[in-house]
């Protein structure tokens, strides 16, 4: 990691949470950052990172793949609803369970009903 490759965001409050296994490239790339004029907040550790809103950890088309997950609809039938590919119905579905911490269909709607996801 370079110092020269780190170039600060024109963003007023940015901050860096640093995740390694590593304590030295931890504290290496802590300070790269901070001599680049990142504010760290978060050495060490994988703590889940708290969202305010709950709506807010879903886009938008991710939100419309999650409600025709709701009216029960096959990925194949999603993508022709939302004129999208298979591929990219099946990126969406993946990344709702990721954000969700989801396993299943199920699952992923069950968890946005305790978040009050609107659909």
């Amino acid at each position: 990691m370079s110092a020269a490759v780190l170039k600060p965001l024109p963003a007023k409050d940015l901050r860096v949470s640093i995740r390694a296994d590593d304590p030295e490239v931890a504290a290496e790339a802590r300070r790269l950052l901070e001599e680049a004029g990142y504010e760290v907040v978060q050495e060490a550790g994988f703590a889940p990172v708290a969202e305010p809103e709950p709506r807010a950890l879903l886009t938008p088309r991710e939100l419309e793949v999650l409600g025709a997950i709701g009216e029960g609809l096959t990925n194949k039938a999603i993508a022709r609803r939302l004129d999208i590919s298979l591929h990219t119905v099946k990126f969406h579905v993946e990344s709702l369970f990721r954000k969700l911490g989801a396993r299943t269909r199920t699952e992923a709607l069950a968890r946005a009903s305790e978040r009050r996801v609107v659909l």
